[in-house]
This record gives structure tokens, C-alpha cells and sequence, in this order.
């Protein structure tokens, strides 16, 4: 019997995947007609695994989170499991926007994305 095809495949083992988490990927804001005010907040938490297993070490640099306007970023526990990351309205927001988190695990960066909406009063 001829051989009627052949071929050559690569497996990779994606075991040791990272994976890059937010706790929460978007928040509504509850505003009036205009939108919401300046002194609102809404938090998340970054958190990595390396396959199954949860990275010790997850780093998140307040001044490198890209923000829109009227919306600020604070960082807290940067270089543990869990980042904890609030974000603030400095001024009125009237529409949907996001903000880009970069998170390092192990010297690689994933950028990750938080949404915010506005509901506004009708």
C-alpha cells in the first residue's frame, strides 16, 4: 500500500501559560443628568498565574496606568499576589471610557484594559 500523505505537526506545552487577571473589568458609575462628579471611586485587583499556580510577585506602577480624563489611578500592594488598584474621579465623566493597566509578571508585560460607563439620571 502507497503512502497517500504525510505530515508534521509541533505540540506546545502550554502548561506554564501566564495569565493575567482582573478581579473586575468595568464599573458604572451612577451620575446625575450631566454624568457623575469629581470624589467617586471604584477598585480592582490584578492577580497572575503561571499555569495553575498563582504568581507570588505581580507589579503594577500607578504612573504607568494610561487614564482618561478625569479619572486617576492609586496602587497599593504592587510586588505581591493581589494589586489593589482604585481609581478616582477627579472631574466629571459624561461617557464610557477605559483605562490600560500594565502588569509585569516575571518581567513580562500584559497590558489589560478597565472600563468605566455612567448611568446617567433620565
Amino acid at each position: 500500500m502507497a503512502i497517500k500523505s504525510a505530515d508534521q505537526i509541533t505540540i506546545v506545552d502550554v502548561t506554564d501559560a501566564y495569565s493575567v487577571i482582573l478581579t473586575s473589568e468595568t464599573y458604572t458609575f451612577v451620575g446625575g443628568s450631566g454624568g457623575v462628579a469629581a470624589g467617586q471611586s471604584c477598585t480592582t485587583e490584578a492577580v497572575a498565574f503561571c499555569g495553575s499556580n498563582q504568581c507570588s510577585s505581580v507589579n503594577v506602577t500607578a504612573a504607568d496606568i494610561v487614564c482618561p480624563t478625569g479619572i486617576s489611578a492609586r496602587v497599593e500592594n504592587s510586588g505581591t499576589s493581589k494589586v489593589k488598584i482604585t481609581f478616582n474621579t477627579t472631574a466629571t465623566i459624561a461617557v464610557a471610557c477605559e483605562a490600560t493597566i500594565p502588569v509585569v509578571v516575571d518581567g513580562i508585560t500584559v497590558n489589560k484594559k478597565f472600563s468605566f460607563a455612567v448611568a446617567k439620571a433620565g
